[in-house]
């Protein structure tokens, strides 16, 4: 049976450990250097076991070829993992990025409109899990003015930093549609919890919060403004 690989695409100089590196620009990091939104990606058909990019998708025109390579090169479930910036923060318009993504998009691959996007994705794109990854400031921010979590998601402004999600590629046609669990972290690939588990505080868990983001300030290091 063919090795099967793991591949981050657009990784730049910060490439996933334990992951096949694809990007248009050389670098320590790549191993592949091309054209992702137009050349055929070098792995043979369903090899792969896991795809993972971040800040990628937002930089480029539209996705079709991406989206279709990817679903000749995967495995049957493998896993997909896109991390972008969310549309709702000031970060998602960044000089050079071309789109604000929200969990619409995936909605309309994965389960509005999953069959008009059949043959692009080359199967099904189950979604499995959205995941917002918010600063622990804006937590603390929150809590301290009784919002509930699920409540700011829907209706306020930059108080998601990055926005992922996690697919499953099944190339039966016929596999029942999933709707997402939605999670937050305040890293990246930090714990999961969901969403709907954060209630409005009590004035002892904002006191609590505010002593914990005091101490995280002092340790934590400056963050760029687009960082991968």
């Amino acid at each position: 049976m063919a090795e099967r690989l793991r591949v981050d695409l657009g990784c730049g100089n910060a490439k996933r450990p334990g992951y096949v590196g694809l990007d248009y620009v050389e670098g320590d990091d790549v191993d592949h250097v091309l054209d992702l939104t137009t050349d055929r990606y070098p792995f043979d058909d369903g090899t792969v076991e896991a795809v993972f990019s971040a800040h990628f998708l937002e930089h480029i025109d539209e996705p079709n070829h991406v989206f279709g390579e990817i679903g000749r090169i995967c495995a049957d479930g493998a896993l997909i993992e896109f991390y972008t910036p969310y549309a709702w923060t000031n970060e998602a318009w960044l000089y050079g990025h071309v789109h604000g993504i929200t969990e619409e998009m995936w909605t309309h691959l994965g389960l509005s409109h999953r069959e008009a996007y059949a043959d692009i994705l080359g199967g099904r794109w189950l979604l499995r899990r959205f995941v917002f990854v918010i600063d622990e400031a804006t937590l603390v921010d929150l809590d301290a003015n009784g919002v509930q979590l699920d409540f700011a998601l829907r209706y306020y402004q930059n108080v998601v930093r990055e926005f992922g999600v996690e697919v499953e590629f099944r190339r039966d046609l016929d596999v029942p549609e999933v709707g997402p669990e939605r999670v937050y972290a305040t890293s990246r690939f930090g714990e999961r919890r969901p969403t709907w588990s954060r209630p409005v505080p009590t004035r002892s868990v904002v006191r609590t919060s505010l002593s914990r983001l005091k101490r995280s300030l002092v340790r934590a290091p400056s963050r760029g403004a687009d960082v991968r």
